[in-house]
């Protein structure tokens, strides 16, 4: 009972939600990729240097490299969609952060200023 108890405290965390997000998001992510690679990127690859079915054309003695250099092109392509993608979401959230300390900064500034002119108004003679 005890360590049931505590795998739902474990579970309830907020990390291990987040996590949870993250994985199934990035399945999601992935399949979106992997569309992109296959029926976008390699067929205009295709067009500029003729067939890319490295896996079924490429082979020696029963040997199919062709399938090792499709799975290295692949990945390469996933990992610099995955890359800008990544640029992406980190550029506007950078901007978002910008914005807001921007706006703090002059949250500051015309608390500064309303305080500097109640003292000048509560001084007499001035």
């Amino acid at each position: 009972m005890v360590m049931w108890k505590e795998f739902k405290e474990f579970i309830a965390q907020g990390n291990v939600l987040d996590l949870a997000v993250a994985v199934v998001l990035g399945a999601a992510f992935g399949k979106i990729i992997t569309s992109l690679v296959e029926n976008i990127i390699m067929p205009a690859i295709a067009l500029i240097f003729g067939d890319t079915d490295f896996a079924s054309n490429w082979s020696y003695m029963g040997i199919t490299y062709g399938v090792f250099i499709q799975s290295i092109i692949d990945f390469l392509i996933i990992a610099a969609a995955i890359f800008l993608f990544v640029k992406l979401v980190n550029k506007v959230s950078r901007n978002r952060f910008v914005e807001e300390e921007e706006e703090e900064e002059q949250i500051l500034l015309l608390r500064e200023i309303r305080d500097s002119l109640q003292n000048k108004n509560d001084k007499p003679g001035l």
